[in-house]
């Protein structure tokens, strides 16, 4: 028996072996197209969105050695008066510094300096699509995990925000490695891989964004909603010290690994920890006088209402919108929020989105009419609330803070939407190969979707991207 179990281990490992091949191929591709993507926007062309800012921080820890306090004139930025230093969101910015001093001791060019910065958010933006790949397979058969994987990865904002240095992206892998660990916890219970992905990525997320902090809360429930499956009773679990052992082990590897940084802002910002206080302080302190908290123009002070906020072309002109800018932001605008792509592609995209959740809101009714949607409930019920975060989050700060229509700023949410996306898919390619009885369609009109994002992703930064760097 034990024979038959190691032959076909050895069959299934050598199956295995041209997909992990044409994995490492792609990623490994995909780091290069990343990096030549990068170096040709040197810092001193300021194209890329609140980069020189960001970059001041590691810039310091370059110079200096050490981490900045957000109190050095020389990292708050003009004209708001604060700095992001002030926050404890200090991954990029040590793992940043410490690259740039491995580069500076190679040369003293400021822009190969910058570009070793870089390399955080273009080595995460692999690492998200690693695990995006990884994801597909767990949540999707070929070729519906095809798509799914091709939506995420080419969806040309995501590989806009892998290009330059930015919290964004880094949030965006924490939430891959979170889903990943999810979908392992689904499959075969928590285990030792399964709980130290889920606390690394929950660490990530914890020094990158707090607009990603959904995923931390939501894997509070998904974790226990996991063990429970496992177990008769909640009695039960409680009895088990194998529960005990691994909740213990997961809260402290995170404790060790985010503490210290949370415990240094609330020291230097005198107790204010998560740096919220601190920064509205420092901006009314320092900021100029349109950007000061009490006189921001924000929705709220102008009395409108949260509708109002979203249709308004008070701020943006012409015919932009919260909710259009945030849109198109969201699949991609490039430089500092100027560089637009044609309007056809983002209709080309509005419809494979449109598809996809008309498509997931029919499968999901026809479903649990006939009583096939099982227990997926629990897990559409956490991706969506995940979603609903994020919007809010990004809403409120638009609305009260500082009125900004980013599609970056609800990125956090975007493995949930597409995970909707693509069901919608694939409620509807299932049906056409109902009706038509042939399975080779399906492949045929997926692969011609992913064609389709494949060329819209080239011609977003061949055509677009490249010129305006020059």
């Amino acid at each position: 028996m034990n024979t038959i179990r190691r032959v076909r281990h050895k069959l299934m490992s050598h199956d295995a072996m041209p997909q992990r091949l044409l994995l490492a191929a792609f990623l490994v591709a995909y780091f290069v197209i990343l990096c030549a993507l990068s170096v040709r926007a040197p810092i001193d062309k300021d194209f890329f969105p609140d980069e020189k800012w960001r970059l001041t921080l590691p810039l310091y820890f370059y110079e200096h050695g050490s981490l900045p306090t957000g109190y050095e004139e020389s990292t708050r930025m003009t004209p708001w008066g604060f700095s992001y230093a002030s926050y404890p969101l200090m991954l990029s910015t040590v793992l940043g510094g410490i690259l740039m001093k491995i580069m500076g001791l190679m040369t003293s060019n400021i822009n190969w300096i910058v570009f070793a910065g870089r390399l955080v958010c273009i080595g995460a933006g692999v690492v998200f699509a690693y695990f995006v790949i990884r994801i597909s397979e767990l949540l999707f058969d070929a070729p519906i995990s095809y798509l799914f994987a091709s939506t995420v990865i080419f969806l040309p904002q995501i590989v806009f925000c892998s290009l330059y240095f930015n919290n964004d992206i880094i949030a965006l892998c924490g939430s891959s490695m979170i889903l990943y660990s999810w979908l392992l916890g689904f499959k075969n219970g928590w285990s030792i891989r399964s709980g130290i992905l889920l606390t690394l990525g929950v660490a990530v997320i914890a020094l990158s964004y707090y607009n990603a902090y959904s995923w931390i809360l939501m894997s509070i429930f998904v974790y226990f909603l996991v063990w429970h499956r496992s177990s008769d009773s909640f009695v039960s679990l409680f009895q088990n010290r194998r529960f005990y052992r691994m909740t213990f082990m997961i809260i402290g590897i995170v404790l060790v690994l985010i503490l210290p940084f949370f415990i240094r802002a609330a020291i230097i910002n005198h107790g204010d920890f998560l740096g919220f206080s601190t920064v509205s302080r420092m901006s009314e302190q320092y900021g100029e006088s349109s950007y000061k908290p009490s006189g921001r123009p924000t929705p709220q002070h102008l009395g409108m209402s949260l509708w109002g906020m979203l249709t308004t072309n008070h701020y943006l002109g012409g015919t932009n919108s919260w909710l259009l800018f945030t849109y198109r932001s969201f699949i991609g605008v490039f430089g500092p929020m100027k560089v637009f792509l044609p309007q056809i592609m983002y209709i080309l995209f509005g419809l494979i989105f449109s598809v996809g959740v008309v498509g997931c809101i029919a499968g999901t009714i026809f479903d649990a009419v006939h009583g096939a949607y099982g227990k997926r409930w629990c897990f559409d019920a956490v991706m969506l609330c995940n979603m609903v975060i994020v919007i809010a989050l990004a809403l409120q700060y638009s609305y009260a803070t500082d009125y900004q229509a980013q599609g970056r700023y609800i990125l956090p949410m975007v493995l949930s939407f597409m995970y909707f996306v693509t069901r919608g898919w694939s409620y509807a390619l299932n049906a056409v190969g109902v009706v038509t009885r042939r399975k080779e369609l399906i492949y045929l009109l997926c692969g011609g979707v992913i064609g389709v994002e494949c060329c819209l992703v080239i011609v977003s930064f061949v055509a677009y991207y490249l010129p305006a760097v020059r």
